[in-house]
Order: C-alpha cells, then sequence, then structure tokens
C-alpha cells in the first residue's frame, strides 16, 4: 500500500509546472478567430429556398450533372440527388454504357490508369473499377501498393 501511495503523491513539482503555464497563458495577448482564407463555405447543413430548390432543378433538368449543380450550389452532389427525389424527378442513370465497358477495359489492358479513364467517360475511378470488376478484369495493383 505505501508503494502505491508513493507513486501518486508528492507531484508538487507537476503542479508548479501546471501554475506557470496557466500563468503564461493568461498572461499571453488574445489571438483573432481563425478564418477561413479559401473563400469556400461549409457545404453541410447549408439551408435550401424554395428558389434553390427550384434552381437545381431547372439545371438538372437542362443537363448539368449532380456533382456540377452541388459545387455551383454549395452542397454535396448527395444532397442535389436528394432534392431531386424530394421533387420527384428520376435521377438520370449514373455509370458506364456497355460500350463504354468494352472499350474501358480494351484501354485499361493496354495500361491507362482508372482515373484517366474515369476523365474520359465523365465519371469517377471507382466507376471504371466497379465496371471492370464486373467484367471480370483483374484490376492492378495501386502504385505503391501491394
Amino acid at each position: 500500500m505505501v508503494e502505491a501511495i508513493g507513486t501518486y503523491s508528492n507531484k508538487g513539482h507537476v503542479r508548479e509546472k501546471f501554475a506557470d503555464l496557466r500563468k503564461r497563458v493568461n498572461e499571453s495577448p488574445s489571438r483573432p478567430p481563425l478564418l477561413r482564407h479559401d473563400g469556400s463555405s461549409s457545404r453541410s447543413k447549408r439551408f435550401l429556398t424554395a428558389d434553390d430548390v427550384a434552381n437545381i432543378v431547372q439545371k438538372y433538368e437542362s443537363g448539368d450533372t449532380t456533382q456540377q449543380i452541388g459545387t455551383c450550389c454549395g452542397v454535396s452532389k448527395t444532397r442535389v440527388a436528394t432534392v431531386l427525389r424530394e421533387q420527384g424527378i428520376t435521377i438520370r442513370r449514373q455509370g458506364l454504357t456497355s460500350e463504354q465497358v468494352s472499350e474501358a477495359a480494351k484501354l485499361y489492358a493496354a495500361g491507362h490508369s482508372l482515373a484517366l479513364l474515369g476523365a474520359r467517360y465523365g465519371v469517377s475511378h471507382t466507376t471504371v473499377a466497379t465496371a471492370l470488376r464486373r467484367q471480370g478484369i483483374q484490376l492492378r495493383p495501386r502504385p505503391g501498393w501491394r
């Protein structure tokens, strides 16, 4: 029992260090709050007005993608899709056509990257990877990964 008490007692030196730190913090000049410097606003929890919703619907019906609309309106593409569904609009099929998958398979086999193929077809690299896997194509390991 004496060993346990000895371990946890007589910590005056620690108390003195904390007292010194508290004193220095209190004496230091206050700093202004940190501000966002990139000019972007938070993409989450943004309230959408009726005009915002109408704008989203109009843009989508004119052919813009959910990603493009989200970037323009300051919300995520998932939020855009949710708004569209709430308005009774069917989301356009995402992904690649069978012809695009066939071409992507040939290009991938020739050494093209998933990122390049995604950019070519206007989809993410993961969409291309999923389509290729469904075709039974073994994907190359990512550079630097084992």
